[in-house]
């Protein structure tokens, strides 16, 4: 089956628009975390545009940090914003482009601590790709590592629309650009297939310019829905022992939020 996935990630500057919001959600979550976790080589896997692991270089520690994506115009953000940084945070950084699911890097064995944040496991479509990718990562931590995988929540309500309301559009959200020069106006419609649990989304993007120019794309983006049992055995088959499971980005219990934050560790 084709998925699709690329051309989301292709327009840079405003996937990181879009998800600015975000940052002030997850990143005091993932500093506090590397925090805990003291950690001597950290690894993110589809690390993007940097947005989390630029803001993880200004946390405590001395850390390295390795980053993996497949997307190269991704990759290309992420080291123009680290070339704006000093120059000892720019030697403590390695990026890779690469598939999560057959990465093979240098230091294998040796990540203290492996990272996917923010539903990026969703792009983990197949039974050999999931399996792969958690199997490949296990064997890249040192003894007592951790992984870490951060993942919405299935809603069974959001989930029956797209189910019986597929063809319904919904205005996701507003955005002015940094400069004010644009508003972006962002619309989904939704398909879901419950055998696969495969979400279909596309998106629409409207700027309109002050100009009085304006500019509509779409994008589609494919999205497996794992449910947490089904993540949980993910780790569990794949050798690693659950040490934690989060509900949300403020630590709260499994089951009181709307993410599955789950910490694996593995055991030697």
């Amino acid at each position: 089956m084709a998925y699709d996935m690329g051309e989301y990630y292709e327009r840079v500057e405003d996937y990181d628009l879009e998800y600015q919001s975000q940052s002030e959600l997850d990143q005091p979550f993932w500093r506090e975390l590397v925090m805990r976790y003291t950690p001597q080589r950290v690894l993110e896997l589809a690390c993007g545009s940097g947005r989390i692991g630029l803001d993880l270089l200004h946390s405590p520690g001395a850390f390295q940090l390795e980053g993996l994506d497949v997307a190269p115009a991704m990759l290309a953000a992420y080291q123009r914003k680290l070339a704006l940084e000093s120059a000892e945070i720019q030697q403590r950084v390695t990026l890779h482009q690469g598939d999560m699911a057959t990465y093979n890097l240098e230091h294998k064995g040796t990540y203290d601590l492996i990272l996917l944040p923010f539903n990026s496991i969703t792009h983990l479509y197949e039974l050999e790709q999931q399996l792969g990718t958690f199997r490949n990562t296990f064997d890249h931590l040192a003894p007592n590592g951790r992984f870490v995988v951060d993942i919405f929540l299935p809603d069974i309500d959001y989930l029956s629309d797209a189910l019986n309301r597929p063809s319904h559009v919904y205005l996701e959200d507003e955005i002015e650009s940094p400069d004010g020069d644009f508003t972006m106006l962002l619309y989904s419609s939704r398909k879901y297939d419950p055998f696969e649990q495969l979400q279909h989304l596309v998106g629409t993007h409207e700027k309109f310019f002050e100009t009085g120019d304006n500019e509509r794309y779409l994008t589609k983006l494919d999205m497996h829905v794992f449910f947490p049992r089904e993540l949980q055995l993910l780790f569990l088959a794949t050798g690693f022992a659950i040490e934690a499971i989060y509900g949300d980005y403020d630590w709260k219990p499994f089951g009181k939020g709307t993410r599955q934050i789950v910490v694996g560790r593995k055991q030697h």
